[in-house]
C-alpha cells in the first residue's frame, strides 16, 4: 500500500533543517509582542468553551478580567455565544486553548499568551513537514527544500507564525488539507479522501473561506470525469463522500453551527466575505475604507513585501501553467481519456494555479473586506511557491542549473540575513522595490506587535512608580501590559489626555488622520527619547515632555 503520510527514508539533510528550525522557533516565540487581535481571540475562545460546558451541564467559567483602555482591570462575565458579537467567527485554535489555560489554571496573563504564540508556532511548524512532503511527491529533495525555506523564510510570513492565530492557522491546516487532495488526487484511497474533508473543516473553523478549497476539489473530479461516464460516476460518488464528510466534521467541531447548522453557516460566509469592519487601510499614500479597497490592494501587497526572486519566479511560473492549461484545453480531443492536465506534475501545478485565480477573482469581483496587508490570503501563499518552483524548472531549460541555484541560494541567504537582522520586527518587511517610500505609502505595523518593546523600554531606563502614557495612535496599546512581567505592569497608567502624559507613545499608526493639534502640542513639549527603526523607517516612539 502507498504511504498515506511520508516517507521518511534518505531524507536526513531537510530533518537537520527541521530541528534547527523548531530548536530557533522554540527558544524566540517569547520575543513578539502581542498582535491587536489576540485579546478578542482568547475571549471568543471562552465563549465558545462555556457553549461546550453548557451542553455536557458543565459548571460555566466566570468572572473574566477585562483591561481597560486607560490600563485598568475590572471584572466580567462572558456573554451566552447567541449574543456574543463576533459569534461567527471560528474557534478551532481559541476553544482549546480556552481548555488548556482553564484545566492548568495558567493564572499569569503572560503566560497565556506566551502558550498561545508557542502553539501558533507549532502548528505552523507541523504545517510546513506536510508542505515539504507535498513538493517531494513532485521534486528532487533539493527542490523540495528550496520551496520549504522560500516558506518559512519570507520575513512576514517567520514572524506571524508566532502570534497570528487567524491567517497562518488557516494557511497551515489549508496547507494539510491540499496536502491530501494531491494525494487523494493522484492514489485514490478513502482513507485520504476522509482525511482531506477531516482538514478542510478545520481550516473552516478558522476561515470560512476554506469552503473554496472544497469547491475547488470537487471542481477537479467534475473535470476529470468529463471525457469518461465511467469516471464521472465514481468522482461524483466522491464528491458526495466528502460533502458529507467535511459538513459532519464541520458542525462537529464549531458549536456556533449546533444550533442551525445551515442558515448559520450562510450566515457566517455572508459576514466575512462582506465584513462592515469600520477602520482605514492606508495605500499608495491614501487612507481607504476597508469595505472599498482599490482592487488591486492584495497583489500590490503581495508584491512588494515577498522576497523578489520569490515574486519573479511566481510570475513565470504562473505564465507556464496558464500556457499549459491553454494548451491542453486547445488538445483535449487528441487524447484519450484525458483532461486539462497531462500528468501529476501539471495536476500540482493546476492546482495551484486555479486556486490563486479562483480566489483572488472572489476577492476581487464581491469587494471583501481587506485590511492588514494580504494577511487574508496568506493560505494561497504555498500555492505561490509551488508555481515559483515550476518558474525554477522552466528556466533550468535555458540556463545552467548552477547559476540557477546561486541565485536562489542568494536569495534565501539575503532573507534570512534580514530576519536575523531585524527581529523580532521582521512583519515591517518591505522588499527593494519600495525600500525609499514606504512611509509615505504604505502601513507599517499596523497590529501593534512592537507596542511592547516601547513599553518595556520605559521601564527598563527610566526609573518611576508610575508611567503616565498617552498613546498617539489608534493601536491598543494597554493590550500589550499583558505581556509585561507581572510586577511592573501597573507601573503604566495610560492618560486620555495628551496634556496629562510624562511620556507619549505612537507606532505611527493612522497618526495623520487628526495630527494637526496634537502634532503642535507634541513637538512643543516632548522629546523623542527613543525610536524602533527598520530600514531606516521609524515603526515605533517615545517622547518625553520637556523639563
Amino acid at each position: 500500500m502507498k504511504k498515506i503520510f511520508f516517507n521518511i527514508k534518505n531524507e536526513k539533510y531537510f530533518f537537520l533543517i527541521l530541528i534547527v528550525y523548531f530548536l530557533i522557533g522554540s527558544n524566540i516565540f517569547t520575543d513578539y509582542g502581542i498582535s491587536w487581535d489576540e485579546v478578542n481571540e482568547r475571549f471568543s475562545g471562552f465563549v465558545s468553551l462555556n457553549e461546550v460546558y453548557k451542553l455536557f451541564n458543565l459548571e460555566p467559567i466566570t468572572g473574566h478580567t477585562v483591561m481597560l483602555p486607560n490600563g485598568d482591570i475590572i471584572k466580567s462575565d462572558y456573554p451566552a455565544l447567541s449574543n456574543y458579537i463576533y459569534k461567527e467567527y471560528g474557534v478551532l485554535f481559541n476553544l482549546p486553548l480556552a481548555f488548556l489555560e482553564n484545566f492548568f489554571e495558567i493564572k499569569d496573563i503572560k503566560e497565556v499568551f506566551l502558550l498561545r504564540h508557542f502553539v501558533n508556532f507549532l502548528i505552523f511548524f507541523i504545517s510546513t513537514i506536510f508542505f515539504y512532503y507535498t513538493l517531494r511527491n513532485f521534486y528532487s529533495k533539493i527542490i523540495s527544500i528550496i520551496g520549504f525555506l522560500f516558506l518559512i523564510l519570507s520575513p512576514r510570513i517567520f514572524a506571524e507564525s508566532f502570534y497570528n492565530n487567524k491567517d497562518i492557522v488557516f494557511l497551515s491546516l489549508y496547507l494539510i488539507a491540499f496536502y491530501f487532495a494531491l494525494k487523494f488526487l493522484t492514489q485514490r484511497q478513502n482513507k485520504l479522501l476522509i482525511l482531506f474533508s477531516f482538514f478542510v473543516a478545520l481550516s473552516i473553523n478558522i476561515r470560512v473561506l476554506g469552503l473554496l478549497s472544497v469547491a475547488l476539489f470537487f471542481l477537479f473530479l467534475f473535470l476529470e470525469g468529463l471525457n469518461s461516464k465511467k469516471l464521472m460516476k465514481k468522482n461524483t460518488l466522491d464528491i458526495t463522500k466528502c460533502f458529507f464528510l467535511t459538513s459532519l466534521f464541520t458542525y462537529l467541531m464549531w458549536p456556533f453551527l449546533w444550533g442551525d447548522p445551515l442558515d448559520s453557516l450562510i450566515y457566517t460566509f455572508k459576514s466575512m466575505s462582506s465584513y462592515n469592519w469600520k477602520g482605514l487601510v492606508f495605500f499608495l499614500g491614501d487612507y481607504h475604507e476597508g469595505k472599498n479597497i482599490p482592487w488591486n490592494y492584495t497583489i500590490i501587497l503581495f508584491i512588494i513585501t515577498t522576497p523578489l526572486l520569490i515574486v519573479f519566479l511566481f510570475f513565470i511560473g504562473i505564465s507556464f501553467c496558464a500556457k499549459d492549461l491553454i494548451n491542453n484545453f486547445v488538445n483535449i480531443d487528441k487524447y484519450k481519456d484525458t483532461n486539462l492536465w497531462l500528468n501529476n506534475f501539471q495536476i500540482l501545478n493546476i492546482l495551484a494555479f486555479l486556486n490563486i485565480v479562483i480566489i483572488l477573482s472572489y476577492t476581487i469581483l464581491f469587494n471583501s473586506t481587506l485590511y492588514g496587508g494580504w494577511r487574508h490570503t496568506y493560505f494561497l501563499y504555498p500555492s505561490v511557491i509551488i508555481l515559483s518552483l515550476y518558474g525554477i524548472k522552466i528556466f533550468q531549460n535555458y540556463i545552467n542549473k548552477k547559476i540557477i541555484l546561486f541565485f536562489v541560494i542568494f536569495s534565501i541567504l539575503t532573507s534570512l540575513f534580514w530576519i536575523i537582522n531585524n527581529h523580532p520586527f521582521q512583519y515591517v518587511y518591505y522588499n527593494s522595490l519600495v525600500k525609499n517610500n514606504i512611509k509615505k505609502n504604505f502601513e507599517l505595523d499596523y497590529w501593534g506587535v512592537s507596542n511592547l518593546y516601547t513599553l518595556n523600554h520605559l521601564i527598563d531606563n527610566y526609573n518611576r512608580d508610575k508611567y503616565f502614557v498617552f498613546a498617539y495612535s489608534n493601536s491598543p496599546y494597554h493590550y500589550s501590559k499583558n505581556m509585561i512581567d507581572s510586577e511592573k505592569r501597573n507601573k503604566i497608567k495610560f492618560v486620555d489626555e495628551i496634556k496629562d502624559a510624562e511620556f507619549i507613545l505612537s507606532n505611527h499608526y493612522y497618526l495623520n488622520q487628526q495630527p494637526y493639534k496634537k502634532d503642535k502640542y507634541l513637538f512643543d513639549n516632548f522629546e523623542l527619547i527613543y525610536e524602533i527603526n527598520i530600514n531606516n523607517v521609524s515603526i515605533n516612539s517615545i517622547f518625553m515632555k520637556k523639563l
